[in-house]
C-alpha cells in the first residue's frame, strides 16, 4: 500500500509501505475515501513546527471499514466512519473522565500524522491500522456527504467545540472569532452562528478568509477598539498579538478558547484578565462524543464545511494541492466495498 510521506520541508512523496494487518480482537482496518489538510499541515510540511520527518501526513478522514477484529461490536465492513485524529482506548482513567487526548494505554500524544507519540500512520494513507475501533470510530448517517464531514475528525468539531461550550452558558452572547489559520476561524464562524451566539464579529486582514467569514455569517467591518466588548473570543490564530488583543476584548466574565496552535510562548496579559474575571481555555479537543453533534450539523444545514475546502483532488495531484496557500484540501479515493 502507499503512505504520503512528508521527507523534508516542502516534500511530499507517496512511497510504499507493508500494509498494516489487525494486530488484536479490538481492531480495525480502513481505507481514507476524503481526507482533508488540517490547518497544521502545511505547517508540519513546511518543517516549521517540532515534528521532524520522515512521517506519515494526514490526521482528518472519513475511510470506508475493511475489516474488522472479533471483538469489534459496532462496525462491519463497508461501513463509512469518521477516524479522529488521536488514538484512544476509551477504558482508561483519563478516557472515561472524558480525556481521550490524555489516554494512557498509548504512548502520550499519540495520533495520526504526527510523529508525537509514535508512529501510527497518517490518514492519506490507502490502509489505516485503528486500534480501538469501537471508542475511536464513528459511523456516519446514511446520506451523509462524506466530503462535507472529511474535517470531523479535527478541525470541524474542535470549532465546534470550541464555540458552542461558551455560548451555552452565555445569553445573548457576543462573539469575537480571531482569524489567521486556513479553516478554524471560518469554521468557527460558523459554529457561533449555529450555536445560537447573539453576533459574531470576525477579525482577520486576510480578504479572502474575511470573505468567507462574510459569507457564513459575521461581520467583518469592527471597530479599531474591541477592549472589554464580547462575551466569547474563539482565537483562531498563531499570531501573538492577534491572540493578545482577542484576550483583551473579552467582557467581565467573557471566556476565550484558544484553539491555534501555537508552539513558542506569547504574552498573555493576565492582569487585565484578572481585573475582568475571565477565562482561557487551551487544549486539544476530544472531537470524539462530539462527532455525532457535529454530523446532526451537516446533514440540517446549520453549517457548510466544504466552503473552507473548495478544492477536492485525487492521490495523483495531492503532494501539490497540499502545499499551497489558503484553501483546505480534500484527497479522495474511490470506495472498493
Amino acid at each position: 500500500m502507499k503512505e504520503l510521506i512528508v521527507r523534508g520541508p516542502g516534500r511530499l512523496v507517496w512511497e510504499e509501505a507493508p500494509a498494516p494487518g489487525l494486530g488484536s480482537g479490538t481492531s480495525a482496518l480502513v481505507r481514507p475515501i476524503a481526507s482533508a489538510s488540517c490547518d497544521l499541515d502545511r505547517r508540519l510540511i513546511a518543517g516549521i513546527t517540532p515534528f521532524k520527518p520522515p512521517f506519515a501526513l494526514g490526521h482528518e478522514c472519513v475511510a470506508e471499514v475493511l475489516e474488522v477484529g472479533e471483538e469489534v461490536t459496532t462496525l462491519t465492513r463497508g461501513d463509512l466512519v469518521s477516524v479522529p485524529w488521536k488514538i484512544a482506548c476509551g477504558q482508561c482513567a483519563q478516557c472515561l473522565a472524558g480525556r481521550a487526548t490524555a489516554c494512557t494505554t498509548v504512548p502520550r500524544h499519540a495520533a495520526y500524522g504526527v510523529p508525537a507519540g509514535g508512529h501510527w500512520g497518517g490518514l492519506f494513507s490507502e490502509v489505516v491500522h485503528v486500534p480501538f475501533a469501537d471508542a475511536m470510530l464513528v459511523k456516519l448517517p446514511p446520506g451523509l456527504n462524506p466530503l462535507a464531514v472529511a474535517s470531523a475528525s479535527d478541525n470541524l468539531t474542535d470549532a465546534w467545540v470550541a464555540a458552542s461550550r461558551p455560548i451555552a452558558t452565555r445569553d445573548k452572547a457576543r462573539v469575537l472569532v480571531v482569524g489567521g489559520t486556513e479553516s478554524l476561524g471560518v469554521l468557527a464562524v460558523q459554529m457561533a452562528v449555529a450555536a445560537g451566539a447573539a453576533s459574531v464579529d470576525y477579525l482577520d486582514d486576510n480578504v479572502y478568509r474575511r470573505d468567507l467569514a462574510l459569507r457564513s455569517g459575521a461581520n467583518v467591518e469592527l471597530d479599531p477598539v474591541l477592549d472589554e466588548h464580547y462575551d466569547v473570543v474563539v482565537s483562531a490564530t498563531r499570531d501573538h498579538r492577534a491572540l493578545h488583543r482577542g484576550l483583551l476584548a473579552l467582557a467581565p466574565g467573557g471566556h476565550c478558547s484558544c484553539i491555534g496552535i501555537i508552539f513558542d510562548d506569547p504574552k498573555i496579559p493576565l492582569f487585565e484578565m484578572y481585573l475582568r474575571d475571565v477565562t482561557l481555555s487551551v487544549g486539544a479537543c476530544n472531537v470524539r462524543p462530539h462527532i455525532p453533534k457535529v454530523f446532526d450539523l451537516v446533514r440540517g444545514g446549520h453549517c457548510d464545511p466544504l466552503l473552507v475546502s473548495p478544492t477536492v483532488v485525487t492521490c495523483e495531484e495531492a503532494t501539490e494541492a497540499l502545499v499551497q496557500p489558503l484553501a483546505k484540501c480534500i484527497v479522495v479515493r474511490d470506495r472498493i466495498t
